[in-house]
């Protein structure tokens, strides 16, 4: 029989599903985003965006609340306080990443239309599908307490970082010199946040894959790495 402790932890688990989901679709709204040229097709985008934006915020705070209700009520062992607080812990990460979304769209808005943009949109594109895979793998590691997924994602980090290198110096070497240098200095600016914000969705990614370790292993590898042995139980 079903105890109410496990019943509170599955409710836990059940709202970030859902939460993922919702960042997941803002991801592929984002993709799609990037890719247009119609300005109808633009604004259905950024509203459907902005509207679960809302409902990601409110999600956190949901979780948050039934993480504080489950400790005080329950009073869960180790192992389950692990997977609360990695609950916690993901859902605070997946929140993060909706913003990030707000703050890539709002500045391809503001140079959607220049050549810079134009001329880097493809490797823009190829750098957001690497971070949304992360993102999938990351999730996909906790709910199926499956820690290969949380490997990859963590070892794959490295790469996007050095994506967003190259991505710098092949716009700098693709952009000409004109006289109306301001603007495209300007355009670059807008270009790096959105390159930035791309990075910092590959970050967490990371967070939420190191999470998943803590879950199923008790091993809290952030800012240490593999290689370091789970607690004794």
């Amino acid at each position: 029989m079903t105890t109410r402790k496990e019943e509170a932890i599955a409710d836990n688990i059940k709202s970030l599903e859902e939460m993922a989901d919702l960042v997941l679709i803002q991801l592929t709204l984002l993709e799609k985003f990037m890719s247009l040229t119609d300005h109808n097709e633009m604004d259905k985008i950024r509203t459907s965006i902005l509207e679960n934006e809302n409902k990601i915020d409110e999600y956190e705070v949901i979780i948050s609340d039934k993480f504080i209700n489950s400790i005080i009520l329950y009073q869960p062992v180790a192992s389950d306080i692990r997977k609360l607080n990695s609950v916690y812990r993901i859902s605070i990460n997946l929140e993060r990443i909706g913003d990030l979304v707000l703050n890539i769209i709002h500045s391809i808005e503001s140079i959607k239309e220049t050549a810079e943009y134009k001329a880097m949109v493809d490797v823009l594109m190829n750098m957001l599908v690497s971070g949304v895979t992360m993102v999938e793998k990351s999730i996909l590691s906790f709910m199926n307490n499956d820690d290969s997924y949380a490997e990859w994602t963590i070892k794959n980090d490295e790469i996007v970082d050095e994506m967003n290198r190259k991505l710098l110096i092949n716009s700098v070497s693709r952009a000409k010199v004109s006289e109306k240098t301001r603007e495209m200095l300007l355009s670059y600016m807008d270009l790096k946040n959105i390159i930035t914000n791309m990075e910092r969705i590959a970050d967490h990614a990371t967070n939420i894959a190191e999470s998943s370790i803590y879950s199923m292993q008790g091993t809290d590898i952030r800012h240490k790495g593999f290689g370091f042995p789970p607690p004794e139980k």
